[in-house]
């Protein structure tokens, strides 16, 4: 399936250069980055997304956001898509702890506005080995600099009441591959077995030594899965 497009759909605050240590490991394969677009709902960001796809069935990747957003384009429009690969998520509806955060971040920033990451944000979001990696905090800082409050606003708040999407996937005729670091305690693990145990065929990668942010953590690593990805065949066979 190389010839078919790679698209890739970044995670929330992310633009492209989320990709830029990723890209380069992924040749001769050209991935193209699809922005998460504004709206006012999830169905809204997915229809936008829907009318950025090139025409015919891609390969379809999303980070974190992305990649929910990615499995639940699949779900709803299998027929643009060929296979599936969801990068630091788990495409269910966030627990009441993760609701209640977010309602609290979203009335600071009505209230105060929008002041960008933190440092203790960033670093809750890579592994601890990772923590006094400059280069990907100032990458971090920068994505959430470009995207800004109306982004932040947008993202947080369409997409914060989410379907749990695990029956869809399950039932989903395509290769699909779920893959996460080590010290990602944004993904939920127990949801991906009881999903890998309705279909065996999927695939499930945890790489050590990495957290949240792959794509700028260990982009050979995550490279060396993508690429073993579009090489499968079709879905439900097995390795």
């Amino acid at each position: 399936m190389r010839s078919t497009p790679l698209i890739m759909i970044p995670g929330t605050m992310c633009d492209e250069r989320l990709w830029q240590a990723l890209e380069p490991q992924l040749a001769p394969v050209e991935p193209r980055h699809l922005a998460i677009p504004r709206g006012d709902s999830i169905q809204e960001m997915l229809d936008g997304l829907v009318g950025g796809l090139p025409q015919g069935p891609v390969n379809l990747l999303g980070f974190s956001l992305g990649g929910y957003l990615a499995a639940a384009l699949a779900c709803a429009h299998p027929e643009r898509v060929a296979r599936l690969f969801v990068c630091a998520n788990t495409p269910r509806a966030l627990p009441e702890a993760e609701l209640r955060q977010r309602r609290q971040l979203l009335d600071w920033v009505s209230r105060h506005g929008y002041s960008g990451i933190s440092d203790r944000k960033i670093a809750a979001m890579v592994a601890p080995a990772n923590r006094e990696r400059e280069d990907i905090a100032a990458t971090m800082r920068a994505m959430d600099a470009a995207q800004g409050e109306a982004t932040l606003v947008s993202q947080l708040g369409a997409t914060s009441e989410r379907a749990d999407l695990a029956r869809p996937l399950a039932e989903l005729d395509m290769p699909v591959t779920f893959c996460f670091g080590q010290y990602d305690t944004l993904v939920t693990r127990d949801w991906l077995a009881a999903l890998q145990r309705r279909r065996p065929d999927l695939r499930v990668r945890e790489l050590p030594g990495a957290g949240h942010m792959l794509p700028l953590e260990a982009p050979a690593e995550l490279a060396r899965e993508i690429l073993a990805w579009l090489d499968r065949g079709p879905a439900l066979d097995t390795e």
